[in-house]
């Protein structure tokens, strides 16, 4: 049989290939364009920025990263950013790889930054600098496949903040002197020193020395969280009786809680010891959560002090707690921060200064002691303070 030949026009499918060649080296100049234009963002960025993987190793770093640690990126890729860049407190400690923000978001922990505790990055020729960043993990697949963290150096901020620290700190000390005189001069008055008063008289000069109550203890936190910032606040430690020195702080908040109706109750273990301590910075603790707890208490509420050991950990407990408003749980994070009050809190009570718990928190953070508290909003609140039965004498470096 004769053989049938087909002849094959392969012209239409040679079209449709070089057709799909071009789509694809259009789609590849469209990427490669689109790539340099993310890199080019990412380069201006006016932050140090880096992006790790989840081993912790650098995958990527910005022109900002180079010029703020003096690393260049092809030193550091593939290399563990928490090597490349150390992370020192404002002591000069060292921050531990499992301490690290960056390792806790990669474990998938949520983590807020604590403003009131600033950290330094050390640079490629040892030097430091303040640094403030934020730490966002890369989810790819509900799966963390890295994290991308941006910071910058507030070396500017903290010079801002120290003369404003340091005006704060030489106005307080300038206030003292008159203040003191009018209380002085006050007290004399109400107690007939000078002659008897009416009692319109004696009702107006109670109200001015309320007033100049409520302006002496201001000015005494403003200077405190002034020295903390300075880090010219120091401990003189002694032979201290917590017991007793509880109780004094009692008694000098009696008169408010009288006035409430409030019935505070003790709980103090027996032969407590007498620890080495600085008094005045213990009776800072101590004001500070009580002046609290019957303020934000109402009338005929109820507040408890405990006082125990741990002969272990060679520590003692000092607990307040109340039948307050209670701290809101959205805001419970920021408690501790400079000049913050809570919502609930700021509604009742407007001559608030927010410094209290900074304060105590500075203190007790400082001299090896830890402060937690438990609440709920409307239920009342329990705080709790652990301190060292002997503080040791180089605590006084702590704050500087």
């Amino acid at each position: 049989m004769p053989v049938l030949k087909v002849k094959r026009d392969y012209m239409p499918l040679k079209k449709a290939i070089l057709n799909i060649l071009e789509d694809l080296a259009d789609n590849e100049k469209e990427l490669l364009q689109k790539k340099a234009l993310d890199e080019a963002i990412l380069s201006s960025i006016g932050e140090g920025l880096v992006v790790v993987d989840k081993e912790g190793k650098i995958t990527y770093v910005n022109q900002a990263f180079e010029q703020m640690v003096g690393w260049k990126s092809a030193e550091v890729i593939g290399k563990y950013v928490v090597e490349v860049v150390p992370r020192e407190s404002e002591k000069g400690e060292v921050v531990e790889f499992n301490e690290r923000i960056l390792t806790k978001v990669l474990s998938g922990e949520i983590v807020m930054a604590d403003l009131t505790n600033p950290f330094y990055y050390i640079c490629k020729n040892k030097s430091r600098f303040p640094a403030s960043s934020i730490v966002t993990p890369i989810i790819l697949n509900n799966e963390i496949i890295g994290v991308v963290e941006t910071f910058r150096d507030i070396t500017k901020e903290k010079e801002i903040d120290k003369t404003k620290t340091e005006f704060v700190s030489l106005a307080s000390h300038q206030l003292r002197t008159p203040l003191s005189t009018i209380n002085w001069y006050t007290e004399m008055l109400l107690a007939g020193d000078v002659g008897k008063l009416n009692p319109e008289q004696e009702k107006y000069l109670k109200e001015v020395y309320r007033g100049n109550q409520r302006m002496v203890s201001l000015v005494n936190a403003l200077l405190s969280v002034s020295r903390m910032d300075l880090g010219t606040f120091t401990f003189e430690l002694e032979q201290t009786d917590v017991t007793q020195l509880v109780q004094n702080v009692v008694n000098d908040q009696k008169p408010q809680i009288e006035a409430k109706g409030i019935k505070t109750s003790f709980d103090f273990e027996t032969k407590f010891p007498i620890v080495q301590s600085d008094p005045k910075v213990l009776r800072i603790i101590f004001e500070n959560l009580l002046s609290n707890s019957v303020k934000y208490t109402p009338d005929r509420g109820k507040i408890k002090l405990t006082l125990s050991q741990n002969l272990k950990n060679k520590t003692f407990t000092f607990s307040i707690s109340d039948t307050g408003y209670g701290i809101p749980e959205n805001q419970q994070n920021r408690i501790f921060s400079k000049l913050f009050r809570a919502d609930n809190v700021r509604q009742r009570d407007t001559e608030g200064t927010g410094l209290g718990l900074y304060i105590v928190k500075a203190v007790v953070d400082n001299s090896g002691g830890k402060v937690w508290f438990e609440s709920k909003e409307d239920k009342g609140t329990i705080f709790h303070v652990e301190f060292p039965i002997s503080i040791n004498k180089e605590a006084n470096k702590l704050f500087k």
